[in-house]
């Protein structure tokens, strides 16, 4: 609307000015004011310029306006309203561009606020699993701490179980060396009496039986029995110092003289016994085996470093008197070792001969 009314205007302004262009030139026509026509228009019109004459100073001729055709006011009207239409359409694209950017950045809130939403429901919910986690560990704590006390209580009972069972075994260990020492002196004092009865007999009388006189009652049964046979079935390396072999599995233990948790015999029976022991070395190993009685070695058996494993075997006789003790020790150091399995390669055997209570 604004186009049309401005292309009205100026087709009006174009009349005028040719009605007074006209007009002009009449009245300069007196004044020695020519007219010039510079270049035909497509309408066949012509654009004038008024020329003063030379030597002339005409004021009112060098001031006129040159009177443009109504073609070139239609080109330049054409030419304003392509502009304006071109700005119109700069304006309209702004406008969907403004829009636009609006609309994404609409969007690009909610999707900011919903992704801090997200991450605030996220740390809530963390927070939570933390919470229960921290609870959970103190529950746990809670009942480990429970059954602390009683495994506590538990070690208490059973050291004051063990307090008792170790007296309740010396007692029976005393009672058992004085049943023992009773029968012996009970059997001496029996092959005493009969001995001398028989030679009462025999050098008063002179009597003898057939075939000589019958032992004493009680003689052998009432003599005192002690033996024992250990084996272990597990290898062995030396430390420092020498340490004794223990021994895992018991074939024979009469009396209970023999204590296998570390290999040591403890005299209850005084007199003379015998014992032997058999290990396999370890290949690549030393092997220094000593049987001790009361910390004095008494015999060694002994292996140098050989890539196969040999057997070997010692025995001795000993005079022990009450609560001697005798043991196997393994010699120092980690290049001593002995070798055993679940067959028992390594064995400790020993027993009362005969007793001597003198």
């Amino acid at each position: 609307m604004l186009a049309v009314r401005f292309v009205v205007l100026l087709g009006s302004v174009s009349l005028l000015g040719l009605a007074g262009a006209q007009n002009r030139v009449d009245v300069l026509a007196g004044q020695q004011c020519t007219q010039v026509c510079n270049a035909p228009t497509h309408g066949g019109a012509c654009s004038y310029t008024f020329v003063v004459p030379k030597g002339e100073r005409d004021s009112s001729c060098q001031s006129s306006p040159a009177v443009q055709s109504l073609a070139e006011i239609r080109r330049d009207v054409k030419k304003t309203s392509d502009k304006t239409n071109r700005l119109r359409h700069q304006f309209s694209r702004y406008r969907d561009d403004r829009e636009l950017w609006g609309e994404r950045m609409r969007r690009e809130l909610v999707n900011t606020t919903a992704r801090m939403e997200v991450g605030s429901l996220e740390r809530d919910v963390k927070m939570r699993n933390l919470e229960i986690q921290v609870i959970n560990q103190s529950l746990q704590l809670e009942r480990m701490r429970g059954k602390n006390r009683e495994l506590q209580e538990i070690v208490v009972e059973t050291e004051i179980e063990l307090s008792q069972l170790r007296a309740l075994r010396e007692t029976v260990e005393h009672l058992n060396a004085a049943v023992s020492s009773a029968r012996t002196q009970l059997n001496e004092m029996s092959q005493l009496l009969t001995g001398n009865l028989q030679e009462m007999l025999t050098s008063q009388f002179n009597l003898r039986p057939p075939g000589g006189f019958p032992p004493a009652p009680g003689a052998f049964s009432a003599q005192p029995q002690s033996a024992f046979s250990a084996a272990r079935q597990t290898k062995m390396y030396g430390s420092i110092p020498p340490q004794r072999i223990g021994f895992d599995k018991m074939f024979v233990n009469e009396g209970g003289d023999f204590h296998a948790g570390n290999g040591t015999f403890i005299t209850r029976v005084p007199g003379v016994y015998f014992f032997t022991f058999t290990v396999q070395s370890y290949d690549g190993k030393f092997t220094n085996i000593a049987l001790v009685q009361n910390g004095r070695e008494q015999v060694t058996l002994y292996t140098e470093t050989a890539e196969r494993n040999i057997m070997q075997s010692q025995s001795i006789m000993l005079r022990l008197a009450t609560n001697d003790n005798v043991w196997l020790q393994l010699d120092g150091g980690t290049h001593h070792a002995i070798l055993s399995f679940h067959d028992n390669r390594i064995t400790f055997s020993g027993y009362l001969v005969y007793a001597k209570f003198s």
